[in-house]
């Protein structure tokens, strides 16, 4: 090979060595720069946690506090600093239907839509849903009803588990359950206190017309309350949710976790 052309190989050699080189570093670079950003959003991530944890133990204090440091379990927004609110709501003033009598239960599918006779057959479905059957042959014949409506469950006579289980209930229709969710709750523990109530709970206690579903509040006890919180910023937002049911100061403990997460 003549002295020409082994130079110009030679420096074909080191031209794409330099490129192949040149293209390491770009991926070495490039992966670094990910891995900075990576652990930047995990970083920002758990503070955010961080904070968010720390809202929910701060409106925890308040909503037991008396004077001037209680909050109202209202649903207000409380900003905190470093970008940071929290609220907390009461559900005294929801139903749970697992509790729920069948007069009240009839009463709030009417004040969301329903006609009497549809409401009334609706409640006694949901009632039917919860209970356990009185024989075998009562199981039988509410599973073959459930077939026979093309529904894919029947009845597992317990309590409900999740709020959507009603929309698998014979009869319950995608509009009512739209309308019934916003009023329900697993986690109320008595029936709806008007004081707290909305006012289509207030109108679903006239139509119950049941004396057991009208009380003067929670002889004496705490509501149950759920509390969000919300801290960010940017992508690295985080929302905390939990269920507290509130047994006050006085008590060994002031309060006990029915229900929590949020990411």
């Amino acid at each position: 090979m003549k002295p020409s052309r082994e130079r110009g190989f030679a420096l074909l050699i080191v031209l794409w060595s330099m490129v192949l080189l040149a293209l390491m570093i770009t991926t070495l670079l490039a992966n670094g720069r990910t891995a900075i950003t990576l652990a930047g959003n995990v970083r920002d991530a758990a503070s955010a946690g961080a904070r968010a944890d720390g809202a929910i133990n701060e409106a925890l204090f308040h909503a037991l506090a008396t004077g001037a440091q209680h909050w109202a379990p209202d649903g207000s927004w409380h900003d905190l600093p470093e970008g940071v609110r929290v609220r907390v709501t009461t559900l005294g003033g929801l139903i749970n239907p697992n509790l729920a009598s069948t007069n009240l239960l009839a009463g709030v599918l009417q004040a969301c839509g329903a006609d009497e006779a549809q409401a009334k057959r609706l409640a006694a479905a949901i009632i039917d849903w919860r209970s356990p059957p009185l024989s075998e042959a009562a199981e039988t014949a509410r599973a073959q009803t459930y077939r026979r409506a093309r529904l894919k469950f029947s009845p597992p006579g317990t309590a409900f588990s999740d709020l959507a289980e009603l929309k698998d209930v014979l009869g319950m229709t995608p509009a009512l359950l739209q309308a019934m969710l916003p009023y329900m709750s697993l986690y109320q523990t008595d029936d709806p206190d008007p004081a707290l109530s909305s006012p289509l709970v207030r109108r679903a206690l006239e139509l119950a017309n049941d004396p057991g579903a009208l009380h003067d509040g929670y002889r004496g006890s705490f509501p149950t309350v759920e509390i969000e919180a919300e801290a960010g910023p940017g992508r690295a937002m985080v929302h905390r949710h939990g269920v507290f049911s509130l047994a006050g100061t006085d008590s060994p403990h002031p309060y006990s976790v029915m229900q929590l997460g949020g990411g």
